[in-house]
Formats: structure tokens, sequence, C-alpha cells
């Protein structure tokens, strides 16, 4: 792997926007569509990603150093603390809410799963990085917090999720992810040749 700087990213804004499940990644990052949520404000802590994989090595009598291992489960999930106190950051802390009353949000005796889409942008000047996945169960990640010194926050873990339909787990995006599109190829033989070069000499 070669060194390239234009792939290290400190993302100094990020945004964090949910949809119904199922729904296709913003075509347009910059500006996702009305199906889009943006659940505006985060702390400047950012976002954590956690990939764990549970393996078990299989063993015979012969070889009980092990000859196989297999994937017994996969972990994934993200987290970043909401700031904004609206409906949307305490519907995804605390498994949904009643919000049928104006000026009022309900925590429910019963809550629970509340899956998504997820998009996530991060963005480091003019480079980006982006996340997708197509479901996403959303639920508290840690202690909430509200004191004197800081913005009142709201933990959340979102734990990817298989969505039938989609064609991966999830997905990163950016320009030098993935493999290139093969350059055009070349003229084919006995093309129009530049007539200048035909009349030379």
């Amino acid at each position: 792997m070669a060194l390239d700087d234009s792939t290290l990213v400190i993302p100094g804004v990020g945004y964090v926007f949910t949809a119904p499940t199922g729904t296709a990644r913003p075509t347009d990052p910059s500006a996702p569509d009305a199906a889009w949520t943006d659940l505006g404000h985060s702390s400047e802590d950012g976002l954590t990603v956690t990939f764990e994989i549970e393996k078990t090595v299989r063993r015979t009598w012969r070889s009980r150093a092990g000859v196989r291992e297999s994937i017994d489960e996969i972990t994934f999930t993200l987290g970043w603390t909401a700031l904004q106190v609206d409906n949307e950051a305490l519907s995804a802390y605390f498994g949904g809410g009643d919000v049928a009353a104006e000026g009022v949000f309900g925590v429910l005796k019963s809550p629970g799963a509340l899956e998504k889409a997820l998009f996530i942008r991060l963005v480091d000047g003019a480079a980006e990085v982006d996340f997708y996945a197509a479901k996403a169960s959303l639920g508290p990640g840690g202690e909430a917090t509200a004191s004197p010194e800081d913005f009142t926050g709201f933990p959340l873990q979102a734990t990817v999720l298989d969505h039938a339909s989609a064609a991966h787990l999830a997905e990163w995006l950016a320009p030098h992810l993935g493999t290139p599109a093969p350059p055009p190829p070349p003229p084919p033989a006995g093309a129009a040749v530049n007539r200048k070069d035909m009349t030379r000499g």
C-alpha cells in the first residue's frame, strides 16, 4: 500500500441522518432528499466505530491447534452523542416516544426497537468520507448528561443490521475507495487520420 496523503481525513464537521429502513443512500451527500432527517448537533467527540468478529477454532483429534476457523457472530456499532433535546434525539435514546401532545415528549412504558437507515458524512474541507447502512437499530449508548459545564447530551448507539435487499451490510463511500473505472479504450484500427499528417512531405 503506497503512502497517499489525500486519503487522510480529519472530520472537522460531521452530519448524521436517518430515514425509513431500506431508503437508498443519497445521490448528493451535501443535499440528502426529503426522506432523510438531519439529527442536528452532536458533540465534538465525533463518531466511534466498533466492529467485532466472534470466531470459533475448529479442532480435530489429530490437530489440536485447529484446522478451521468459523465466524459465529458479527457486531457492528457506531456511536455519537446527540446534543439537541428534540423529538428525534429523545426517540432514538428512549426507544420511541409519545409526541401527540404539544410541548410534551412522553417516554413509553414499553419502548421498542427503533430501526432506521443511517447515513453519516465526515467532512474535512473539500475531502469527505461517508457511511451508509440500509438498516440499523438506534438506542442509548450510555448515560445522558445534564450539567452546567456543557451541553446536555444523549449518547446514541446504532447497531448495523442485515437488510435483506441490500448488497452489503454497510458501505463506506469516498472517491478513492473501490476499484477505479477503467480508462476509455483506444480508437479502433482504421479510424480517421489527421489530414495534416497525410499532406506532409
